[in-house]
């Protein structure tokens, strides 16, 4: 992306670190699930990725290893990205697209509802992207950047726009990010216990505990 009920007062006094926090968990998120890539493959075998993933293995309710797990070579990383999530007849076991497996609203609307929250916040979908606006990176990313401009609001003591705000993450939450347990169930089933499943049982398991919590 190109960055261009409603809690009373006393919810905006919550701790802006800890929605920075979440900001981080969701940009490593967002990370995680970048295309495979010889940059990608280094970034996965590094110090701070394999950090990130061991912090929310140990305080994520979920049933992951607790290092990150990754394939032995980037050609079968590579492999086994685009045979989980991309390429497959008549699809993929795990789409990281919402309109896949949002089955109660159009193709056409779960897009336009995502692009207007988008635009809400100012964001714009680059004129370059090959991916569609129900994509889970977009997703991943609009979320954190919500969670910047939260904790921002509440830094500053603007209490009306930190309402807004969070009004606005619970509304994404229940609306837009139902799909992904569902994914997550799905890629347990068609994939057994290789590294997509621990991947997408980790978003899952994120994804429904801040649910809980917006």
């Amino acid at each position: 992306m190109v960055r261009g009920g409603m809690m009373d007062q006393t919810d905006c006094t919550m701790d802006s670190g800890m929605v920075r926090e979440e900001a981080a968990l969701w940009g490593f998120l967002h990370d995680l699930f970048r295309p495979p890539s010889e940059e990608q493959w280094q970034w996965l075998r590094g110090e701070p990725a394999r950090s990130a993933w061991a912090m929310l293995a140990g305080n994520i309710e979920c049933d992951v290893v607790p290092a990150l797990p990754v394939p032995e070579t980037q050609a079968a990383f590579e492999q086994d990205y685009l045979a989980a999530f991309e390429v497959g007849l008549p699809h993929p076991p795990c789409p990281l697209i919402e309109s896949h497996w949002n089955h109660t609203e159009s193709v056409p609307k779960v897009l336009h509802e995502n692009t207007l929250f988008y635009h809400q916040f100012g964001l714009k979908m680059s004129a370059s992207t090959l991916e569609t606006a129900d994509h889970l990176r977009f997703q991943l990313d609009f979320i954190r950047y919500l969670a910047l401009l939260f904790a921002k609001a509440l830094e500053q003591d603007q209490h009306d726009k930190a309402a807004q705000i969070e009004q606005a993450r619970t509304d994404y939450f229940e609306r837009r990010l139902g799909w992904i347990p569902d994914a997550a169930q799905a890629c347990r089933e068609h994939l057994s216990e290789g590294w997509p499943v621990q991947w997408m049982s980790l978003l899952s398991a994120c994804v429904e505990q801040i649910r809980s919590q917006v």
